[in-house]
């Protein structure tokens, strides 16, 4: 008798695709903006113009602290709910196999033992399946705020990031996303890690 086992969640993918796209816009597009270091490519939208740069979220998410520390904490958690549910369900197939035995060899002394031990039996693996499934919904949970934690603090550092270049929208994308191509200095992927990192040890050293 084999058991459903609880699938695994892919913490990077989930929020890369969580992220999609990031745009942060500003009202003040008259006032004068600082000069950024990074290109950015200017757009006309109502008279407005906007000016775009991207982050490619794969290397975000592999190089930014934070990230790094919540995935390796997400994946733990989920790898001793991955043990406990196998020792359970290993231990439920002996008691499945046992009783297969045991009714093979004529070993209950009446049929209603042998219903009985089969109605335990029953209950016992409606109980592991409940289990797995509130497992595995308590890992949808907790990874969905894993990604909104790391979603708001991404956003509220473009934010501010974006107001002090002058960049009126941020895109996201990844491999294969929506920016194939872009000339040197769209990219400031780099001077976002490297700024949420900063942020991350000020916030540790506390």
């Amino acid at each position: 008798m084999k058991f459903l086992f609880m699938r695994k969640f892919s913490f990077y993918l989930t929020f890369v695709s969580c992220v999609a796209v990031l745009a942060i816009a500003f009202s003040s597009c008259t006032q004068q903006q600082q000069t950024a270091p990074a290109k950015a490519e200017e757009s006309s939208a109502n008279g407005k113009v906007a000016k775009i740069v991207y982050i490619n979220t794969d290397t975000l998410m592999s190089k930014y602290l934070l990230a790094i520390e919540l995935n390796e904490a997400f994946l733990k958690t989920q790898e001793e709910r991955r043990t406990d549910l196998n020792v359970r369900a290993k231990s439920l197939d002996q008691e499945v196999n046992e009783f297969q035995r045991k009714l093979q060899n004529n070993g209950f002394l009446t049929e209603a033992r042998a219903i009985e031990a089969r109605d335990q039996l029953l209950v016992k693996e409606r109980n592991f399946r409940r289990l797995q499934e509130e497992l595995m919904e308590k890992t949808a949970r907790e990874q969905n705020e894993l990604n909104k934690q790391l979603f708001d603090k991404l956003t509220a550092f473009l934010k501010v990031y974006s107001k002090a270049k002058g960049f009126d929208i941020v895109l996201s994308t990844q491999v294969g996303g929506n920016v194939l191509f872009a000339v040197d200095g769209f990219d400031v992927t780099k001077e976002v890690v490297d700024g949420l990192n900063e942020e991350y040890r000020k916030e540790n050293s506390k």
